[in-house]
């Protein structure tokens, strides 16, 4: 835990390596995404990237009510142009930290998930919901666009849907997100936490070299033409071999009694 006042860190210990929880805490303000917040979520996630024991970073919020409800609208409101653009780079620069940072990062969502907030969650690689959660974009509502990580919503539900959501400004549940592809799995929310267990715990268990060259790969294929994209994992292929232990991991696997 570093200590800091809206942004704690702990982590778990699996055979191979940390598991970080990165918790936000403005319960109070159904965890809405203040300068504060924002800088302080930034913070713990500059900080894990220097980790190397790391294996897999959990995002959270505090309490049992909204997972994040968005924008901190007493903020915005006072805003200016050049107030409004320092938020959102502020916004961006942060989810960016979560976005790079070197292993998977899986957010736990329960309750409302708007906005901003899912902006966070969409940073994320992997998302697990309660199956009461709700996920909206309803910025037109207050007539100012869907901005930054918004542009990552084409690639997980397609332009349809993701018109769907930002036009309209109303909630999809939490069915109609896997559904949609928008979440990868909803639980009841008394099992969330163990849910998120067994996925982080799964991951942490996988080789922790090809793990971070995985995440770098797929970063690279955001933004690479297809050719590219496949030259990249023949470099990162031959990568593992030189850096990590996939030639003892091959010999276990080897060595393990057939089903």
């Amino acid at each position: 835990m570093y200590g800091r006042k809206l942004v704690t860190t702990n982590f778990q210990y699996s055979d191979t390596g940390q598991i970080a929880l990165v918790a936000f805490d403005n319960a109070a303000r159904a965890n809405c995404l203040s300068c504060d917040v924002i800088n302080e979520i930034r913070y713990a996630f500059d900080t894990l990237s220097k980790n190397r024991s790391l294996r897999v970073a959990v995002l959270a919020s505090a309490g049992n009510g909204a997972f994040c409800a968005g924008a901190d609208l007493k903020e915005l409101s006072g805003f200016d142009p050049n107030k409004a653009r320092a938020y959102i780079c502020d916004l961006h620069a942060t989810i960016r930290a979560i976005r790079t940072l070197q292993v998977p990062v899986i957010a736990r969502i329960q309750g409302a998930c708007v906005g901003a907030g899912l902006e966070l969650a969409a940073g994320c690689d992997l998302r697990i919901c309660a199956d009461h959660a709700k996920f909206s974009m309803p910025e037109v509502e207050l007539d100012i666009p869907s901005v930054i990580e918004a542009a990552l919503l084409p690639r997980l539900i397609g332009w349809g849907r993701t018109s769907w959501l930002l036009y309209r400004g109303d909630a999809i549940d939490a069915r109609t997100a896997e559904d949609w592809g928008l979440i990868e799995k909803a639980v009841p929310s008394q099992i969330l936490d163990g849910a998120i267990e067994e996925c982080s715990k799964k991951l942490a268990s996988n080789g922790a070299t090809g793990m971070r060259l995985q995440k770098k790969l797929m970063q690279k294929w955001e933004n690479s033409f297809l050719e590219q994209a496949i030259e990249a994992g023949i470099d990162a292929f031959a990568e593992s071999y030189s850096a990590g232990d996939a030639n003892k991991r091959i010999q276990e696997a080897i060595s393990k009694p057939k089903r």
